[in-house]
């Protein structure tokens, strides 16, 4: 992507069981045609990464030496086991600070983003260091699983601090009421790529996109695309927030198959963020 101007054990079973009509994750690297992908910080505007042949996830070394994996890799997307995760601090918590705010909608050929109007409008603080959110964009199915589970597709919300650090918010979507915050996201989807974005009528508020509970489980990571940058915060949601078979079919008519296969652990630690985000 372009910058523009993690749950208590004790109820992580019902945030899983949330995601019962999600298929199992797969074993083989994901393809798509060949103009898919995801936004990443610092990624080539005109690089040709793709999720198959010979541009797919098995050769993005040649777009980011980051991307191949190695015994120290620290990657992103992962496979979350919830029964390995440790207790964190109530320091972790992502504090929202969400209001309704204006955004442009984009195809920018790997994925559709939405980009705020002004980046400084809504933000999160973790630890007491606040990241402004630059763009949310989807995937399709989910990058990251929880318990074996990959979900029909995730949502992104990217942020970004005063000092350059990212740290991304990773919520599963799951088909079931339709989400009016993003109704008109979904209905502005367009095939045509372009480097501008069209505004969108109405306000979205990204405090309706994260799930309620706020349930997560917090990992130090990468970006899911070339360059592969780690030092990626991240925070994945266990609990899905649901869109409609309509909306959701709307983002794969266009990108059917636009996510990276999990990625090794190493030697990393999945912390357990409180929940009342």
């Amino acid at each position: 992507m372009k910058i523009r101007p993690a749950l208590a054990l004790s109820t992580a079973a019902l945030a899983i069981g949330a995601l019962a009509g999600c298929a199992p994750a797969a074993t083989t690297p994901a393809t798509t045609p060949a103009a898919s992908a995801s936004p990443s910080p610092g990624a080539s505007a005109d690089a040709e990464w793709s999720y198959r042949g010979s541009n797919g996830p098995e050769h993005w070394g040649k777009f980011g030496a980051a991307c191949e994996n190695v015994d120290s890799s620290h990657e992103s997307p992962i496979a979350i086991d919830t029964s390995t995760v440790q207790m964190g601090t109530a320091a972790q918590k992502v504090v929202t600070h969400y209001a309704p705010a204006a955004f442009d909608i984009e195809n920018n050929g790997h994925t559709i983003e939405a980009i705020p109007e002004d980046p400084a409008a809504d933000s999160i603080e973790v630890n007491g260091k606040t990241y402004e959110l630059q763009q949310f964009h989807l995937h399709a199915s989910s990058e990251h699983t929880i318990d074996g589970r990959t979900a029909p597709a995730e949502l992104h919300l990217v942020h970004k601090a005063e000092d350059g650090s990212v740290l991304v918010l990773g919520v599963m979507l799951q088909a079931g009421p339709a989400s009016t915050a993003l109704d008109e996201f979904f209905s502005s989807i367009t095939t045509t790529v372009s480097e501008k974005g069209t505004p969108l009528s109405h306000e979205i508020d990204p405090s309706a996109l994260i799930p309620a509970d706020g349930m997560s489980v917090q990992y130090d990571g990468s970006l899911t695309t070339p360059p592969c940058t780690e030092g990626v915060r991240w925070n994945v949601y266990l609990t899905p927030v649901t869109v409609s078979a309509e909306e959701l079919a709307a983002f794969t008519a266009v990108y059917p198959d636009n996510h990276r296969p999990v990625q090794p652990l190493h030697d990393r630690t999945l912390t357990e963020i409180p929940s009342g985000v």
